[in-house]
């Protein structure tokens, strides 16, 4: 390994023990779920998930899964397998160890498809509900492809033998192998992911015509007039998948796989007229390589980094109208390419992104990232000194990066003893990047399903709630309440740290059961106008004992309400897919599991800062208390505005002895009370 390696070794090694209050399997468990982080940031997958199971078939072959993810968008199955050393000096992978480790990934596909190995496990472990649930992807054809990621934090051996290819009957298995050295190359890259390189005379034997156009000789970019092959295009994004579409643009591309119908037609019955059909797409690239074609022509014929930041449905839509059997020979494809200098990148993309999607019904949360609200945090925590931690430690920033990868173009632009005192002024421990501050913020507003319904749909319901927010007040988000983010940070990392380490703790679920611990913590402590002492967390940088204690009591309780899956709820009991319920919060907090008063006692009144989230179901059942349900009920006979449907609801509402409203009831409820109130209901 070279020094730059061994050093980023090092310190992972040192971040995750850190971490570790248990050590032996932990430890690589806390590997698989940093390595996972890394890929997810570098958008290999998205939405990952902890499932660890080792074990062998019935001829004994070795049977390994230690993570899997799956996006519905493109029917893509990712399982993760993983080797973890630890030792100070690890030897390198050879051949043979590699080829088991697949093997062994390969071996949970094809059993889960072709023979019943989820019969080898329990029916509460995880893996056997992911074996049923590959089992029906693959014989739904819902799985279009499948690829199995080795990790390690040990090196590959630089005489690695060839792996042999593998399938799963027509299907292709992608292997992809992940050892330490790369892992360290993305952390080190600016974005956080493996760079983008498209060579299109050597892939694809020809470069794309383009038309330079006519900028002025000051412009700090070049932008090109181009003819994309549509057969080149739907073969990026079956290379690349969502890498290549900008990620706020991803976000609301959604998971249908439908083909739009106008494309589909078109590509059906005219594709040679598509050119002049589809408006095209708009795409950005950090460098590129042009040169003359023999005809006379421009033509670009490499570049890096590329990104479409507008045309992901074209995209998207060319690739499923393959995948169904259409020829795309004839199909081009209208582009206008950018090449973007690399300051500022990140904030040029996303603006290329706001306005060439303004002309489309995208909303203003789908582009969230460059809003307002996350530019106030990001120089609140520029200057805003925390606390140091214990005796000896000096004072630190808690680092917010709003664009990816700032905090590594800050380090790189120091040197020496000044790259070491900015470190230490803002340790990597203390980043904290925009899905952490939606997932932070969300889970102590209670709303534990849309956190784990994924990163990118939980930043885009908590961008419409901070954009409501903010029009009423931006003064609401102060210090105090950056202060108050950052302890919802500690008291969600400890819990994070610790669950793992707990005797009745099973494994795989860790996200999910810190997120409903602490949701129902939340609250239970908002019902009874109480919060953590967020100054006192601020002032200690850690987590209170009291709340750790209570945490992991409360957690132990949690558990079964996760692992105990209704039937009719969720297909294969896949407890990843359950915990994304509306029904599963209101189980987690419809049960009897009640804050200690030991740890009521160590909690202060709650501060009414910016609330976010408006909940409903605490607001109408103060309604009904207050009798305004009856009051309604009388209005509407006079006034005849609310429909039948929401007539009898509230009529049911004004008498009904017990109000415990849930699901479709309540948010009925509610679209008859707003539908009054916008009538003159007082």
């Amino acid at each position: 390994m070279d020094e730059e390696v061994v050093r980023y070794r090092e310190a992972l090694l040192g971040e995750i023990r850190a971490d570790a209050v248990a050590g032996g399997d932990y430890l690589s468990a806390r590997f698989i779920d940093r390595a996972c982080q890394v890929l997810e940031s570098g958008e290999e997958f998205i939405e990952y998930h902890l499932c660890r199971a080792h074990g062998q078939n019935r001829r004994g072959g070795h049977i390994q899964i230690d993570a899997y993810s799956y996006s519905p968008s493109d029917g893509v199955l990712n399982f993760i397998v993983c080797e973890f050393s630890g030792a100070e000096d690890p030897a390198p992978m050879m051949t043979d160890e590699v080829k088991r480790l697949i093997q062994g990934g390969y071996r949970f596909l094809e059993g889960s498809v072709h023979d019943s190995i989820a019969d080898q496990w329990d029916d509460s472990h995880p893996a056997h509900a992911l074996s049923r649930e590959t089992f029906s992807l693959a014989s739904s054809d819902e799985m279009t492809k499948a690829c199995i990621y080795l990790i390690s934090d040990r090196p590959i051996s630089t005489s690695l033998g060839r792996i042999p290819e593998v399938s799963l009957g027509a299907m292709e298995v992608q292997v992809q192998i992940w050892d330490i050295a790369r892992l360290a190359r993305v952390e080190a890259s600016i974005g956080g992911r493996e760079e983008i390189v498209i060579d299109f005379l050597s892939e694809y034997e020809e470069g794309i015509p383009a038309l330079p156009a006519d900028l002025d000789s000051d412009s700090r970019y070049d932008s090109f007039m181009c003819v994309m092959p549509g057969r080149i295009l739907a073969d990026l994004y079956d290379r690349f998948g969502g890498r290549i579409l900008e990620q706020n643009v991803r976000a609301f591309l959604g998971d249908n796989r439908k083909v739009n119908k106008g494309i589909r037609e078109t590509l059906r019955k005219e594709p040679e007229m598509f050119f002049a059909f589809n408006n095209g797409l708009t795409v950005t690239v950090s460098s590129l390589i042009t040169d003359i074609h023999e005809m006379g022509h421009t033509e670009i014929i490499k570049v890096k980094g590329l990104q479409i930041v507008n045309g992901g449905q074209t995209t998207a839509s060319l690739y499923w109208a393959r995948k169904a059997g259409l020829d795309l020979s004839k199909v081009r494809v209208q582009m206008k390419l950018s090449r973007l200098p690399e300051e500022g990148f990140e904030d040029a993309v996303r603006n290329i992104a706001r306005y060439a999607n303004a002309q489309n019904a995208v909303s203003a949360s789908d582009l969230f990232a460059g809003h307002a609200y996350f530019k106030r945090l990001e120089g609140i925590s520029r200057e805003t000194l925390a606390p140091p931690g214990k005796p000896g430690d000096a004072p630190s920033y808690w680092y917010f990066e709003r664009t990816t990868g700032s905090y590594k173009v800050e380090l790189r632009r120091k040197s020496g003893l000044a790259a070491k005192t900015w470190q230490m002024l803002n340790p990597k421990k203390q980043v904290l990047t925009k899905t952490d501050v939606a997932r932070y913020d969300t889970t102590f507003e209670g709303a534990p399903h849309q956190v784990s319904s994924g990163a990118q749909k939980n930043i885009a319901a908590f961008g419409k709630i901070i954009e409501k927010a903010w029009n009423i007040d931006p003064s609401d988000f102060d210090s105090a309440y950056y202060q108050r983010l950052v302890g919802r940070a500690i008291l969600t990392r400890a819990v994070d740290a610790a669950i793992p380490a707990q005797k009745w703790y099973p494994g795989s679920i860790l996200r999910p059961l810190t997120t409903y611990t602490l949701s129902l913590m939340s609250s239970r402590m908002r019902a009874e106008g109480l919060q953590p002492n967020y100054e006192a967390i601020w002032r200690a940088q850690r987590a209170p004992e009291p709340f750790m204690q209570e945490a992991m009591r409360i957690a132990e309780r949690v558990l079964p309400l996760l692992q105990e899956i209704p039937e009719e709820q969720v297909r294969n009991r896949l407890i990843t897919e359950w915990v994304k319920r509306e029904a599963c919060w209101e189980r987690v907090e419809d049960s009897a599991v009640q804050l200690s008063a030991e740890f009521r006692a160590s909690l202060v009144p709650e501060k009414q800062m910016v609330r976010r989230r408006e909940d409903w179901r605490s607001k109408s059942a103060l309604l009904w208390k207050s009798g305004a349900w009856k009051r309604l009920h009388e209005w509407n006979k006079s006034a005849e505005v609310l429909t039948g449907g929401e007539a009898e609801l509230v009529g049911w509402a004004a008498i009904t002895s017990e109000f415990r409203p849930r699901g479709l009831r309540l948010t009925k409820l509610k679209e008859a009370w707003e539908r009054a109130v916008e009538h003159g209901f007082v």
